[in-house]
């Protein structure tokens, strides 16, 4: 990719690839600062997963088209209602 050009990537391996071989200082002059607020005190809660449970969960929401979270929430929404 040209210095010059706007980054597109049409998927996050793709972004990922070209960021793991190129060092941003080299594009500083094309950088834009912006300001961004963010609230991870919201209604969401945060559980860490171990990290073979969390990738074999991601590539199972993958192979079936719905987002990781959507699938975990169905996992355990299964399993309460099961010891309900």
């Amino acid at each position: 990719m040209a210095k010059d050009n706007m980054l597109h990537f049409e998927t996050y391996k793709e972004a990922a690839e070209w960021f793991d071989t190129h060092d941003m200082a080299d594009y500083e002059d094309q950088l834009i600062p912006v300001h961004l607020d963010f609230d991870l005190s919201g209604s969401h809660d945060w559980v860490e997963l171990d990290k073979e449970i969390a990738r074999y969960v991601r590539n199972l929401a993958q192979k079936q088209h719905i987002s990781t979270r959507a699938l975990v929430n169905e996992f355990l929404r299964e399993k309460i209602e099961s010891l309900g």
